[in-house]
């Protein structure tokens, strides 16, 4: 990284990245890319986070120039000591390829090496296993259950984990220790398994038969704008069947909490059924203005801390203030832990809490406010401090609780879980509502899909059908499914 001091990881899940000086400035990519095994630059992030089309060659093979920018950039901020995750897996390979020494150390240090969700690896990950194996490091484990492969989008490549499957010794685990029997019938429709075996006896024999009901899906006349099915009416058709399965939990001894039930859907746009906003990628609709997204780390660490979740609120509130002073004199400044720590040295670690603290108390509420409300109550407050909040005012125009309500997953918004099915992957409930679109993220109707065979499926459409699995076998108890009224007679004959 040629950098002078330890590297910072930066980014989700660690903090918002903030370094984006002007409109177009690659900063602002720093986080949304990485490097492939190949050295070039790749996405890490939707393409709607990019305001450029992803085209990495000009059409005489020269590197685009939006990607040069961002490249350049990459290797500006590595020397500032930046990394993202993503950063630091290819790091580290690149380290264990330069410096043999380290690979055969670590390889000698343990024993064994165990790698969970192996199907989900991508090639950097894969290399590092591979190095260390010809470094001397006797003893991996890959455990993966190849069904669920979900995160080819983010550049995993299950035809690694399966190369593996095909080279080493194999054990084939067909047990379901989670879901009753009815479940393991009706989820084996979509397994590579030909059989799965429910053997947790309190909860094998379970009764109740999984369910797929239809709601209404809005529709307008042809070359009108009138509507033969309204979005009022699809939602209503929606809160039928969540009504029914609600009453269907109660009836079945499951007390609605966030451990024992959820609401999953497939993709983010589903969440407004729940009546959930999103914090969109799209530049149209961002809140958050240029070289101002500390503004999105004090709004929402505020909105963390007023809902119980203290440490990682406190933590985004802490970073975004710190910027907040500094960045209107260094549009490059990002608060690191090293500076926090350096403030700490300086002033004592009580004095450093209680400003921040200080600060933190003189913040509005956000409880039932708009993000336009809390800025303009909130920079009045600050006027002393020499701080001022700032958004795109057209875009605030959104309650905080359902901009952030999607992360927090707080009780005042829903009693349940609610969220994508990769939000819920390893997880366990007792009852679990699947909501499915007419199609599948990768544009293809899922009914064309479920009527195909899955192995003769392009790999994209193969991936969404192992999405619904991961959504499917999250129960221990109860199942429904929710899915356009018009699909419901073929996702039967799939499942039933």
């Amino acid at each position: 990284m040629k950098c002078k001091q330890r590297p910072e990881l930066v980014g989700e899940p660690f903090a918002t990245w903030s370094i984006n000086r002007y409109e177009r400035d690659p900063h602002q990519y720093f986080d949304k890319t990485t490097f492939d095994i190949n050295d070039e630059l790749i996405k890490i992030a939707p393409p709607q986070a990019f305001n450029f089309i992803w085209n990495y060659y000009n059409k005489d093979g020269s590197i685009n120039g939006n990607i040069l920018n961002i490249i350049k950039s990459k290797k500006t901020l590595f020397k500032m000591g930046y990394a993202n995750q993503s950063d630091a897996n290819y790091i580290a390979l690149k380290i264990l390829q330069i410096y043999p020494l380290i690979a055969e150390n670590i390889a000698n240090q343990f024993e064994f090496f165990i790698i969970d969700e192996a199907q989900d690896t991508n090639d950097i990950q894969m290399g590092i296993i591979d190095i260390l194996k010809n470094s001397g490091a006797a003893n991996f484990m890959l455990i993966g259950d190849r069904d669920q492969s979900i995160f080819e989008w983010n550049n995993a490549h299950p035809e690694l984990f399966d190369e593996k499957y095909n080279q080493w010794d194999k054990i084939e685990l067909n047990e379901n220790r989670r879901s009753s029997k009815n479940i393991c019938r009706f989820i084996n429709h979509l397994s590579s398994f030909e059989s799965i075996n429910a053997v947790t006896k309190q909860i094998a024999d379970y009764d109740y038969i999984p369910s797929i009901l239809g709601y209404k899906t809005e529709k307008k006349k042809r070359k009108s704008e009138d509507w033969v099915v309204s979005p009022e009416e699809s939602k209503a058709s929606f809160d039928n069947i969540m009504t029914l399965f609600c009453a269907t939990c109660e009836e079945n001894g499951i007390y609605i909490n966030k451990q024992n039930v959820a609401v999953l859907y497939r993709g983010q746009n589903k969440s407004e059924f729940l009546g959930v906003h999103r914090d969109k990628f799209e530049f149209s609709s961002n809140p958050w203005i240029t070289n101002n997204y500390h503004v999105k780390d004090i709004v929402k660490g505020k909105h963390l801390y007023e809902n119980g979740a203290l440490k990682e609120g406190y933590r985004l509130l802490e970073k975004g203030i710190i910027e907040a002073v500094n960045k209107p004199d260094d549009k490059n400044f990002y608060c690191t832990k090293s500076f926090v720590q350096t403030l700490i040295d300086i002033n004592g670690l009580k004095e450093h809490r209680n400003n921040i603290f200080e600060l933190i108390e003189l913040m509005p509420s956000t409880k039932g406010k708009t993000l336009t409300m809390w800025i303009t109550e909130t920079n009045p407050i600050f006027v002393k401090f020499k701080i001022q909040f700032s958004i795109e005012e057209t875009n605030g125009d959104i309650l905080i609780d359902e901009l952030f309500g999607n992360n927090m997953n707080h009780g005042d918004i829903h009693p349940f879980y609610f969220g994508t099915v990769h939000s819920a992957k390893g997880k366990t409930f007792e009852a679990v509502l699947l909501l499915l679109g007419k199609r599948a993220g990768a544009g293809m109707n899922y009914v064309n899909m479920i009527k195909t065979n899955l192995n003769t499926l392009k790999p994209s459409n193969q991936e969404e059908m192992r999405i619904v699995y991961v959504g499917i076998t999250r129960p221990r108890k109860v199942l429904m499914m929710a899915v356009p009224e018009e699909d419901v007679s073929e996702w039967k004959v799939k499942l039933n």
